[in-house]
């Protein structure tokens, strides 16, 4: 590097040995991924083989499990059955979120999708039985195809005849006919919220993800940038008596996904992704007030998006960006798991929708699980370099990395990109220096 400083010389030959070692963990972390290709990268091909010719590529599990998956050029939807094998595999639609089981059916489900169409996108519900690949569509609506968030994360059957729909775009939920189309109740977030709560007004105010229809007529929405789940009821609007959280109060919930209620004498639960805090927790209702009764995390835990509670007590986890649907016992303990999803929403059939009336965590006696890395609720390990960056700044990042790159991969990557960014940089202004004083000078 003649021209070069001794000082600068050494700084920039230590910033090219940094990327260097960082760019190998990243490249041997990618020829193990080619080696052993995950279960998201094998579904493909195994749906393309006759059913009795599929190998297992999922552990056994008690009952078939479907997943959605909806991470950075990951979407489709899988189902394995008992023994592991790719029961059905559908990658037609644009975006997956959402999926229920059919009212009728073991294995029928339905789930909501988008798909494009040059400027406009199609918000789809379909109907698919995972035995015979018969599908429906249910409902289809075109809206304007924008860069703002406007697919449909949800939607949740009324009745025979009857969606409930989170509509992001709106930053509202509507319960539309499907045969006439008519929309018979809206509720929107402008009636109890102020705008200048949650996200960017109007680009992603509430970014509502979720709807349920309770029994006894209610609607439990989830307004993620709002940290909030509400409970609404037509003709009434929003209870604020019984809302799970508060805006940018993260000791409570942090841009959760998919609450699932727990209905049990003495008082409901309701089981959550807590999304943007790495954890799953479950509250429960006492005395008029929520009070949170277990919790549950892992080193590993990346952003989870859903969380499902089984008749056995046990958990089913989405975790997207470690890629892993999990299921945990009441011990705490993982006993069953699936890598390399980017997973959105995951259910084990024949159960019913989300959590099917299962019962709540201290019922049960769930054990809560922390992680061994600081978060919300405190811990002892050291700081590694990506738990340093916000919560949203990591899981952004997780979102848009391939799912065979670690959380030592990914930070890997960075300093091997932030390193020769940075090498290129004194290299450039030492040559722009140079130029100027030359240029004087002559």
């Amino acid at each position: 590097m003649p021209g070069l400083s001794s000082p600068l010389r050494a700084a920039i030959l230590a910033l090219c040995l940094v990327a260097a070692v960082a760019a190998g963990v990243v490249a041997v972390e990618f020829v193990e991924s080619e080696v052993t290709p995950s279960v998201g990268a094998a579904a493909a091909e195994q749906a393309d083989r006759p059913y009795a010719d599929r190998d297992p590529i999922a552990p056994p599990a008690n009952g078939t499990t479907v997943v959605t998956t909806q991470k950075f050029r990951h979407n489709f939807i899988v189902a394995f059955d008992p023994r592991g094998r790719v029961l059905y595999f559908d990658d037609s639609l644009d975006r997956y979120h959402d999926v229920d089981p059919a009212p009728n059916g073991t294995h029928t489900v339905e789930f909501v999708g988008a798909e494009y169409d040059g400027d406009t996108t199609h918000e789809t519900v379909r109907r698919v039985n995972l035995t015979t690949g018969e599908t429906a569509t249910v409902y289809r609506h075109a809206v304007p195809r924008t860069d703002r968030p406007h697919r449909w994360h949800d939607v949740d059957r009324v009745d025979a005849d009857t969606l409930a729909v989170a509509d992001i775009a709106r930053d509202s939920i509507f319960v539309v006919d499907t045969d006439t189309r008519e929309r018979t109740y809206e509720w929107p977030a402008q009636a109890a919220y102020d705008l200048d709560s949650g996200g960017q007004f109007p680009r992603d105010w509430t970014h509502v993800n979720d709807v349920e229809h309770l029994p006894d007529g209610r609607y439990m929405v989830s307004l993620r940038n709002q940290d909030s789940v509400v409970f609404v009821e037509p003709g009434e609007g929003l209870d604020p008596e019984w809302t799970l959280g508060d805006d940018d109060d993260y000791r409570v919930l942090n841009e959760q996904h998919n609450p699932d209620y727990i209905r049990s004498e003495g008082g409901p639960a309701v089981l959550v992704a807590d999304s943007q805090n790495d954890r799953i927790v479950e509250y429960r209702r006492a005395d008029g007030s929520w009070v949170r009764t277990w919790t549950w995390t892992d080193d590993a835990m990346a952003w989870p998006r859903d969380a499902d509670r089984l008749p056995n007590g046990h958990t089913l986890v989405g975790d997207t960006n470690s890629g892993r649907v999990v299921e945990v016992d009441t011990d705490g303990e993982v006993v069953w798991a699936i890598d390399g999803l980017g997973v959105y929403d995951a259910e084990r059939l024949p159960t019913g929708a989300g959590s099917a009336d299962p019962a709540p965590a201290d019922r049960l006696g769930l054990e809560n699980r922390s992680a061994a890395r600081p978060g919300v609720d405190g811990g002892s390990a050291p700081r590694g370099v990506a738990e340093v960056l916000p919560p949203v700044v990591r899981n952004s990042i997780g979102f848009v990395a391939p799912l065979w790159l670690s959380g030592a991969g990914r930070v890997a990557a960075v300093v091997a990109a932030a390193s020769g960014l940075l090498a290129g940089m004194l290299v450039a202004g030492r040559r722009v220096h140079r130029y100027r004083v030359a240029r004087s000078e002559g």
